[in-house]
Formats: structure tokens, sequence, C-alpha cells
């Protein structure tokens, strides 16, 4: 980010640290934080990604323990669809498209 798209971020929704490239100062994103955000407010947004990611590692795991299915009865998109993807049986709705992106 060029210190002017930085500083029209609210606090506290990303860290980042500043590195001076070709005579110019950009900020490097570290992590998103998500706080103070309308797109945060009632748990949706970035947040969110952490409870998939947790899904995903169990899923990961259960798969070399034990039997697993996915019912997919609505179109399944990027972190939905990896999901999907992870188990070993899906059971999927001809409406309902799966797309990994």
């Amino acid at each position: 980010l060029d210190k002017a798209d930085y500083e029209k971020l609210e606090p506290n929704t990303v860290e980042a640290h500043m590195v001076t490239e070709c005579g110019e100062d950009r900020y490097v994103i570290d992590a998103i934080v998500g706080e103070n955000q309308k797109s945060t407010k009632g748990g949706i947004g970035v947040e969110n990604l952490q409870g998939s990611g947790l899904i995903a590692g169990e899923t990961s795991r259960a798969y070399m323990e034990t039997f697993t299915l996915s019912y997919i009865t609505g179109r399944s998109v990027g972190i939905g669809a990896y999901l999907n993807r992870l188990g070993q049986r899906n059971i999927q709705m001809v409406s309902s498209p799966m797309i990994l992106t």
C-alpha cells in the first residue's frame, strides 16, 4: 500500500510495516485484522476465515480417520467448495455447482 491508501484505513484493520523501495515508501501488509469495519460487524468478514480454517483442518484429519461426506444443496464457491472437495464423497444437487476459485 502507498502511504495515502494506508492512512485511509480505519485503525486496527491491518498490521503492516513500512519499507522503502526505489525511493518510495510503501506499507507491506502482515495481517488483516478486520476490527472496526462495517463489513465485520456481527461476525461477518475476515474473522470467518479463521473458522473456515479450523473446519478445513478437522475435515482433513477426519479424511484419514473415518468416512467423510458432504451434501451440497446450494452453490458452493471458494472456501466452501474447497471444504467440500476435502471430503471423500459428495452428494450434489444438479442445480448446485461447485466453483473452485
